[in-house]
C-alpha cells in the first residue's frame, strides 16, 4: 500500500491522503510526550473504543502530540496537539479526540473545518460521542462523567447560537 503523504498542504498530498483513506487505510497512532501523558491519552482512546469511534480516529489522525500551549487540530501534520489540562476529564478529552478527527475529515473533503458553522456542527458530533459512550461503557464512573459532561455540552451549545 503507498505511504500516506507526511504533509497534507498541496492538493495533490490531500487527494493521496483521501485514495488511501477510501481504500481502508487506517493510520498506526503514535502518542507523543510524557509518560503522564501517554497514560491519560491511552485512558482516552479507550473510551474513544468503547463507544464505536475508534476506526474514525485512526482513519484522520496520525499523532497526538503534548504541547504547553493551546489544544488544537494541526491538519496539515493529521496531529492533535494536547496539553495534559485538556486531559484531566478522560470523557471530555475522549470527545475533543473525536471531535478534531471529524475536523481533520472535513479538512481533507474540502469542506470548511474551522468557523461558526462547523463549530455547531462538531459541538453537536462531541455530543452525539458523548451520548454513545454513556449509553455503550459499562463503567458507573465512566456514566457519571458522561451525564455531567452532557449537562455542559447542553450548556454550550447555547452560547454558539448567535
Amino acid at each position: 500500500m503507498e505511504e500516506f503523504p507526511e504533509k497534507l498542504l498541496t492538493e495533490e498530498e490531500i487527494r493521496r491522503a483521501l485514495e488511501l483513506i477510501r481504500s481502508g487505510y487506517k493510520h498506526e497512532l503514535e502518542i507523543r510526550g510524557s509518560e503522564e501523558f501517554r497514560e491519560a491519552v491511552e485512558e482516552a482512546l479507550g473510551l474513544v473504543e468503547v463507544a464505536g469511534y475508534g476506526d474514525l480516529l485512526r482513519t484522520y489522525i496520525r499523532a497526538i502530540a503534548q504541547v504547553e500551549g493551546f489544544s488544537q487540530l494541526r491538519p496539515e501534520e493529521a496531529t492533535i496537539w494536547l496539553n495534559v489540562e485538556t486531559l484531566k476529564n478522560p470523557v471530555l478529552a475522549a470527545s475533543f479526540l473525536v471531535q478534531k478527527a471529524l475536523q481533520m475529515k472535513r479538512y481533507l473533503e474540502g469542506k470548511p473545518f474551522y468557523g461558526h458553522k462547523c463549530e455547531m456542527e462538531l459541538s453537536n458530533a462531541r455530543y452525539e460521542f458523548v451520548r454513545a459512550l454513556r449509553e455503550k461503557t459499562t463503567d458507573e464512573k465512566v456514566r457519571k462523567l458522561c451525564d455531567a459532561v452532557l449537562a455542559e455540552l447542553d450548556a454550550s451549545l447555547y452560547d454558539l447560537v448567535p
